[in-house]
């Protein structure tokens, strides 16, 4: 159970709410459509409530059953000013955001006084008790969703919560009753079961990954889906003969999800999954649009468009339904530190020599400094802490970020809590080697912040040297011609099959576009494919024309 302190609350010292009837006029009032007055308001009343012994237990569910819909709007209508903002959030939204956290706590908290009363035996909850369980675990998951979007551990403290309220409906023999859900559009009855292997899953797909959209997206699916998950005591053999599933276990006694096993482990808090009918579910899913099939015909929703819901789909089932992954290139341990910027601005900057952009044909004022000539003498380029100061001038900056491990495809990064960039998952990312001359490009691929605050980083970086060159679109009348702007060309490595590609500003991109490609001189390019897709860039394939 949640600490029951006294909470620090400002105005009436007795809430507005005193039973059902009354909470419901209380909502015909609401300002919903100020969700942050909204919020407050709701937080204040739920404080008082949760802090008087004045309401029956049967009342105090009525209340909290009233107040769901309201409570559920006001924290998605918050979390908007955070999820899919670039992280560690800036000070207004981390505020938000610790407001909501606060609020799913003591709206799970009420629930956890429910549960309590119908533990003392108060019958008139008898009834209710496997829906008191399974608000419990779903609120729950909805508090790990929160850490998971601003990509914060989940704290030992929720898993030791969601396990301890699953291991009581088991105790309790609930876990398995269907229970109605208003707020679950995709299925008509969840159990408690279901909402805690929603917790997991969630978990298990690896949300460090997932964008804001993605994240939502996956949740949104195991409303429905987590039903095709059992939990099972003991083990038993898959029942689909086509698929070679890994052992899935889950230990109460420890402050984490699913763990990768074997089919002999057993124990008072061991516990089996059987995701034999998920994994069919996801097959049949793929498979479909494999063929060309419409997403719209499938349970995925239709926001889901191709191939993005293909890619997330397998994605999914590569995390769930086949063991653990091992790495195909050799990762070697690190301990220097590498530099690294954001931004495609300053990332040109940096593999431009540090020298800013300059349009064809305009003069060039920038001569070599004495402090460049002396750099060429002594290393023969110019050094990172000459580029540093040059940077400096024009408002670019180079962070150094310590090394965890390398390979051949990329880079595990580490920065303390006082890094200045704030950073998004699949933006563009220049990174060099302490023992490299030049800056390498790639791509955010994962990131997520430990207990200390630190950031870790996965980055997936482009083969080849980048060069910093200037893109255009054509125009016919000359006189209307617009500027070049920053982009990048990365060479074809033909040992690799990689061809040539141009990484240009997000939107740029469209099928058969021509361009005008600047470096000594410019050259005509059709666009033909997108390679990759950051957040604020387009990696795509071209022909010189």
């Amino acid at each position: 159970m949640l600490s029951l302190d006294e909470p620090s609350v400002t105005g009436p010292q007795r809430p507005i709410i005193s039973d059902a009837q009354s909470c419901q006029r209380w909502l015909t009032i609401l300002p919903l459509t100020q969700p942050a007055a909204a919020h407050g308001e709701i937080q204040l009343q739920l404080d008082l409530l949760n802090h008087t012994s004045a309401l029956s237990g049967i009342e105090r569910f009525r209340i909290q059953e009233q107040l769901r819909e309201a409570v559920t709007y006001v924290q998605d209508e918050m979390a908007k000013k955070y999820a899919g903002k670039p992280v560690p959030l800036d000070a207004a939204e981390l505020a938000v955001w610790k407001k909501v956290i606060a609020l799913w706590q003591g709206f799970t908290q009420a629930y956890q006084i429910c549960l309590q009363n119908y533990q003392d035996n108060d019958q008139a909850l008898a009834s209710f008790a496997p829906m008191i369980l399974q608000r419990i675990l779903r609120l729950t998951s909805q508090q790990m969703l929160e850490y998971l979007r601003i990509y914060q551990n989940v704290p030992d403290a929720l898993w030791k919560q969601l396990h301890k309220a699953y291991a009581t409906a088991e105790q309790l023999g609930l876990e398995k009753i269907a229970v109605k859900d208003p707020l679950n559009r995709m299925i008509e009855g969840t159990r408690p079961e279901s909402s805690y292997v929603q917790a997991l899953l969630l978990d298990l797909a690896d949300p460090y990954h997932l964008n804001a959209k993605q994240l939502n997206q996956v949740d949104r699916w195991l409303d429905k889906w987590a039903a095709r998950v059992n939990i099972l005591k003991t083990p038993v053999a898959p029942s689909h003969p086509d698929l070679k599933l890994p052992t899935q276990v889950v230990d109460f006694s420890r402050p984490t999800g699913i763990q990768f096993g074997t089919p002999f482990e057993i124990g008072a808090t061991i516990r089996h999954l059987d995701i034999t009918p998920l994994a069919a579910t996801l097959v049949k899913r793929i498979k479909h649009l494999r063929k060309g099939g419409d997403p719209s015909e499938l349970d995925v929703g239709e926001a889901c468009k191709q191939p993005s819901c293909e890619a997330l789909l397998f994605r999914l089932f590569q995390q769930w339904c086949e063991p653990q992954h091992h790495r195909a290139y050799e990762r070697r341990a690190g301990g220097q530190k590498a530099q690294v910027s954001f931004t495609l601005a300053a990332i040109h900057f940096f593999c431009n020599g540090g020298k800013a952009y300059r349009q064809p044909g305009e003069r060039n004022h920038q001569e070599l400094s004495w402090r460049e000539v002396e750099d060429f003498q002594l290393f023969g380029r110019v050094s990172s802490q000459t580029q540093k100061l040059q940077a400096s001038q024009i408002g670019f900056a180079a962070e150094n970020w310590q090394i965890q491990d390398e390979s051949a495809l990329g880079f595990r990064l580490a920065a303390n809590g006082l890094h200045a960039a704030r950073v998004t998952l699949n933006q563009l990312i220049a990174i060099r080697h302490p023992q490299a001359k030049h800056f390498a490009i790639g791509q955010v691929r994962w990131m997520r912040f430990d207990v200390n605050g630190d950031l870790n980083a996965g980055i997936h970086a482009f083969p080849g040297i980048p060069m910093a060159v200037g893109i255009r679109a054509p125009v016919l009348i000359p006189t209307l011609q617009n500027k070049f702007i920053q982009a990048f060309l990365l060479p074809e490595i033909p040992t690799i099959k990689e061809p040539a590609t141009l990484v240009l500003p997000h939107g740029w991109y469209g099928l058969n576009k021509k361009l005008e490609l600047h470096i000594d001189n410019t050259l005509y390019v059709r666009l033909t494919q997108v390679v990759e897709r950051g957040a604020d860039f387009e990696r795509v394939a071209f022909e010189v024309k």
